[in-house]
């Protein structure tokens, strides 16, 4: 290849040279150039080329660093997911393998004596011996008049052995008749009479006793309506539909309807509300069962979401308290000044937190055992005023918000100590135990019901279900009024609300 001269240098001819031998050698630079023109541009190409296929390559492994880098964060961030998660699972595992037995009942940490054999103070007396009135059940003397092993006759003595049989009587006889009612006038009030029986039902041919079994299985039994039309049909000879036993039902929720709200309107105007809420089922779909109640009085509430504006029409115009496990939709409708926390769930939350640590002398464990020695303090001072429980809890919670932790345990339960403060004073000041454990309890029929019965078929049937649970639930928490009787006047005064016509008492004539 011809050595291009420099375009810095000018290009002469040497002045030895003829014009002739001048032109032969332009002619023949030229023709050189020409000759390497086509190479030359070909390795341009090719240098371009190149020169393309690497900034592309360039290019493209930037992309891939960027994307790359991309996973990598991508993934940095999910180890960290899983990390938590598997945190939260080993906290929950070992809750449920040690943690809810060694806490559940919150025993004070220097507390290492075990609970004395037989009833416990406070616990409710269950002992029926000394609840019944021996003097007024009837007796029935037996006597064998001859032996059973031999035959031989047997003469009467006058010693005897006693046993206390209770049972209950069951009669298969069904009650079959026409009632028939005279078509009265009323001269006074201008209007026609026709007296109706207390036995009977508006727009069913079934009676108030087979209304109440019914109730009982259902509502206390958590029986399916197959299995009610079975018992009825093998215990009581009454065959009766799975579709009559429903609308048994329907009708009920419009008697007890006025009784629903007035429970409602008891529970508002109580000092403390107790309120929670489970998971329910309408023909497979999600919805709630929302529960307020008190020491007397039991309500569920039939509702499509967990929002708070459930509980806004459910707590209406009270000025009670609700106690309750956290669930920020309480305290955005009743303010701060009438929310009280659960201790029970504040205490499990402190040991869910803690479960893992190996170390019981870690600041995390010292301030769940501080929590519990001051639960379990306010709790055994009966005796001590309002003013006196107030004063200790503040300063002890005060204590413990003013503690200076680093780890993530102990930052969790003083944040949510931080958070709740007033609300847990209020709830070992205003309520027996500090706890929410009334309306778990209560809310138990409900979670039974809904295992065996999947829900229900539609939202109507859900409501149906919340009022007549609320109803049998709260006669059954009554001890001083018998179930059967209660139900049947609730029924009764229900009907009378409804259907005016059945306002008149009947007299009988066999």
């Amino acid at each position: 290849m011809m050595i291009l001269p420099s375009f810095s240098n000018k290009f002469v001819l040497p002045a030895s040279m003829t014009p002739a031998e001048q032109v032969a050698r332009c002619v023949k630079i030229i023709n050189q150039y020409k000759e390497e023109l086509p190479v030359l541009r070909r390795e341009i190409t090719q240098y371009k080329t190149r020169q393309k296929k690497l900034e592309d390559e360039i290019t493209y492994w930037k992309r891939k660093y960027h994307e790359e880098e991309k996973k990598r964060k991508e993934v940095e961030k999910e180890k960290d997911k899983l990390k938590q998660d598997i945190e939260k699972l080993t906290k929950t595992n070992n809750r449920y393998r040690v943690s809810l037995f060694d806490h559940g009942n919150f025993h004070d940490p220097a507390d290492k004596e075990k609970k004395p054999n037989g009833g416990q103070i406070g616990h409710t007396d269950t002992n029926q011996d000394s609840k019944r009135n021996y003097q007024s059940f009837k007796k029935q003397r037996l006597f064998a008049s001859t032996c059973g092993n031999c035959g031989n006759p047997l003469k009467r003595v006058q010693s005897v052995k006693e046993k206390i049989l209770i049972d209950i009587q069951i009669n298969t006889q069904l009650i079959r008749m026409i009632l028939q009612s005279e078509r009265q006038w009323c001269k006074s009030c201008k209007h026609a009479v026709t007296a109706r029986s207390p036995q009977t039902l508006p727009f069913t041919e079934y009676g108030m006793n087979t209304f109440m079994i019914v109730m009982l299985m259902r509502f206390k039994s958590h029986q399916s309506i197959g299995e009610i039309s079975t018992v009825l049909s093998l215990g009581f000879g009454l065959t009766i539909s799975s579709s009559a036993i429903l609308s048994l039902l329907r009708q009920a929720k419009i008697y007890l309807s006025n009784k629903y709200e007035k429970l409602k309107q008891a529970i508002r105007d109580g000092a403390v509300m107790y309120n929670d809420e489970t998971g329910w089922l309408v023909h497979g779909q999600k919805a709630w069962m929302w529960i307020m109640t008190n020491e007397k009085t039991t309500v569920y509430v039939a509702a499509e979401s967990r929002g708070k504006g459930i509980f806004e029409q459910m707590y209406g115009n009270s000025k009670a308290t609700s106690m309750h496990d956290g669930y920020t939709s309480y305290e955005s409708i009743t303010g701060e000044e009438k929310a009280a926390y659960c201790w029970s769930h504040v205490l499990r939350f402190a040991y869910e937190e803690t479960v893992v640590e190996k170390d019981p002398t870690t600041i995390a464990c010292q301030i769940r055992d501080r929590l519990v020695t001051l639960y379990q303090t306010i709790r055994a001072n009966i005796s001590w005023t309002t003013e006196q429980k107030e004063t200790k809890l503040k300063a002890e919670l005060e204590s413990i918000i003013s503690l200076q932790v680093t780890d993530e345990a102990s930052k969790n339960i003083l944040h949510r100590i931080t958070v709740q403060k007033e609300g847990l004073i209020k709830a070992l000041l205003l309520t027996p135990d500090g706890t929410n454990n009334l309306a778990e309890r209560e809310l138990r029929p409900m979670a039974i019901s809904r295992g065996i019965s999947f829900g229900s078929a539609t939202f109507t049937g859900m409501e149906t279900t919340a009022i007549l649970g609320s109803i049998v639930q709260t006669i059954s928490r009554k001890k001083e009024q018998s179930f059967l009787p209660t139900m049947q006047s609730y029924v009764f005064d229900g009907i009378q609300e409804n259907y005016p016509r059945y306002k008149h008492p009947p007299s009988f004539v066999t």
